[in-house]
This record gives C-alpha cells, sequence and structure tokens, in this order.
C-alpha cells in the first residue's frame, strides 16, 4: 500500500505543476498573443483546473488522515480519510466531464459548418448528460462504505464498466474529429500535421481509461486484499487520467506561443505551397491561407516576399482560427497599387 500511496503522491505533484503550467502557458497565449483570444472553452478548462486542484487537496488530505498508509499514526482518522477520498471520487467525476466540454468548444471556434457545429453542440448536451448521470450513479446509487464502489455489486459493476467503455469513446470521438475537420483543408502540411496533433493530444489521456477498464473489470471478481488494491490503482489512474486531460486541452492552444519562442516552430512553410504560387484557392475554414481572387492575377510577387506573405498568412489563419471568426472573415490579399 505504501507503494501506491508514493505512487499517487508523486501522480499527484507531477501533474498540478504541468497542468498548472499549460493553462497559464493557454492562458497567455489567449489574452495576449490572440486578440479577443479568450472564449468559453478557456473558462471552462480554468473551472476543470480548479476541480483538478481541489483533487488534489482532498486527496492530499485524505491521506494525511491515513487512506493508503500501512503504519498507524495517532493523528489517523478513518472516518475523514474515507470522507475526503469520496470528495476526491466526486471531483474526479464532474472534473472529467468539465475537460470533455473545454475540447468540444475548442472544436466549435474551429468548425466552418453548421452541420458540424450542431453536431458539436449535441454532443456536448450529450456529455453533460452522461457527467449527470454517471455522477449520480458511482456517487450515490453505487456508494459502499462511504465511498463510490464498483465491486459493490454486479449493477455497479456494470455500471462502471459501461462508464469507462462510452469514456474512452468521448475522448477519441473528440481526439479524432480534428483530423477529418484539416483532412481537405488547404493549408501546409507542415501547419496541418502541427494541429491535427495539438488539437488530438486527448488521445494520450486515453490510454489511462483503458488502464482503468482493466481495473474496473478485475474488481467484479476481486475480495480482500486484492479489493483493496485495485482501488488504489484506480484512484492513481484516474488522477493521471484527468491530469493528461487538462494538458491535452490546454496544449492544443499553444502553437502561436511556440511558434514565437521557437525557430523549430517559427516555418510553417510547405512544399505544397512551393508549387502553388499565383494558383486559385477555395476558402477552406479557418485555417485556409489565401483566397487568391480573380482580381488578383497581375499582382507581382518576388519568391522571397511570397514566402514571407505565406508564412504570416499560415499564422494569421491559426490565430483567427484560435478566435473562432466565420469564413468571410478570413481573406486576408494585399492588392498592388497601380
Amino acid at each position: 500500500m505504501a507503494f501506491y500511496r508514493d505512487s499517487i503522491i508523486a501522480a499527484l505533484v507531477t501533474l498540478f505543476l504541468l497542468d498548472g503550467a499549460a493553462v497559464a502557458a493557454r492562458l497567455y497565449t489567449r489574452t495576449k498573443l490572440v486578440a479577443r483570444g479568450f472564449g468559453w472553452d478557456d473558462a471552462a478548462l480554468c473551472l476543470t483546473y480548479l476541480g483538478f486542484v481541489l483533487v488534489c487537496i482532498t486527496c492530499w488530505t485524505s491521506m494525511s488522515y491515513g487512506f493508503a498508509a500501512e503504519d498507524e499514526q495517532p493523528y489517523y482518522n478513518k472516518k475523514k480519510a474515507t470522507e475526503f477520498y469520496f470528495a476526491t471520487q466526486l471531483c474526479c467525476y464532474i472534473s472529467s466531464g468539465l475537460v470533455k466540454l473545454a475540447v468540444a468548444l475548442v472544436l466549435v471556434r474551429l468548425a466552418n459548418t453548421k452541420v458540424l457545429r450542431w453536431s458539436l453542440y449535441i454532443s456536448m448536451v450529450i456529455c453533460g448528460i452522461w457527467t449527470v448521470v454517471m455522477t449520480l450513479f458511482t456517487s450515490w446509487l453505487c456508494a459502499s462504505g462511504g465511498t463510490s464502489n464498483y465491486a459493490g455489486s454486479q449493477t455497479c459493476g456494470v455500471v462502471g464498466q459501461f462508464r469507462t467503455i462510452s469514456n474512452i469513446f468521448i475522448d477519441y470521438f473528440y481526439a479524432l474529429l480534428p483530423v477529418w475537420m484539416l483532412w481537405k483543408v488547404q493549408m501546409s502540411l507542415r501547419l496541418k500535421l502541427t494541429a491535427m496533433f495539438l488539437l488530438s493530444l486527448g488521445i494520450f489521456a486515453s490510454s489511462a481509461t483503458i488502464v482503468k477498464l482493466v481495473i474496473i473489470t478485475r474488481l467484479r471478481t476481486a475480495k480482500g486484499v486484492e479489493e483493496k488494491n485495485l482501488h488504489y490503482q484506480l484512484l492513481l489512474w484516474a488522477v493521471i487520467e484527468l491530469g493528461l486531460a487538462i494538458f491535452a486541452a490546454s496544449a492544443a492552444a499553444l502553437r502561436p506561443l511556440l511558434k514565437r519562442y521557437s525557430k523549430f516552430w517559427g516555418s510553417s512553410h510547405g512544399h505544397s505551397h512551393d508549387k502553388s504560387h499565383g494558383s486559385n484557392h477555395e476558402p477552406a475554414g479557418p485555417f485556409h491561407l489565401f483566397d487568391m481572387n480573380s482580381h488578383d492575377k497581375d499582382r507581382r510577387i518576388t519568391p522571397q516576399r511570397s514566402r514571407e506573405a505565406e508564412e504570416a498568412a499560415e499564422h494569421e489563419s491559426w490565430t483567427e482560427a484560435e478566435k473562432g471568426w466565420s469564413n468571410e472573415g478570413l481573406v486576408r490579399v494585399h492588392e498592388s497599387k497601380v
């Protein structure tokens, strides 16, 4: 048990600092580098991080009262340890729903069609209902001994499996949707891959959810010490899952910051556009580069100027996408004066 205790503490401290830095960097990017960039997705993510802070506080307090401890101390209090452990579980359930809403709101900013936007709105409603129902089941109907217990009954075991499996599907839906959104967008390959990577980081958080599913499946037949140890493992991976999800959601908005302070990210030039200077491009939502209209055919651009303009346009297209501007306001073409 001491091993699980040390592992939980290490995960709490590491992810608390990592997520704090990531959220702070995201807020700096949205408020300083992107004009009018702060939105509902940022507010939801900040609220989620506050939920994770509560997870850290309640879990640490529970361990200070003897949760997962092998030794005996006069200040240990089993009742208080159980109460704060239950509070930790409750904060995890609510925060896991909030972080999904934050990711969905990021995608709403980038959606450039009504169908896609409404699909995301519907998914957010489903996610909200899922969070409320699963929280009620796990923290009320499946609470035994003062805490949520998937091993408490056959029904609760099924509920735990359903919650975890549906959690995996939701995570993968929001992680893979950006790939489909960006598949046919006219932008350099490097910028497209960067966007896909940053917006799909939630896949890494889903790996922790898969581990939780294995643990919950084993809980249905576990007894005694094995059951206790599996619950400690479940808490550990729940903390990792939530922490990674917050980090992934925060990192999705950090490209302007990385582009500004890193030479590697400073150039988003793609070979596909080297071959297409002066060609016509159809508007491709908030990520597109130039819309070379017919009245621009007489424009003369030197290769050096063309490259600079393209890189500036890529940065601008990403920035405007982050602000969720409509497709009509995204064309930025400088016409030559006669």
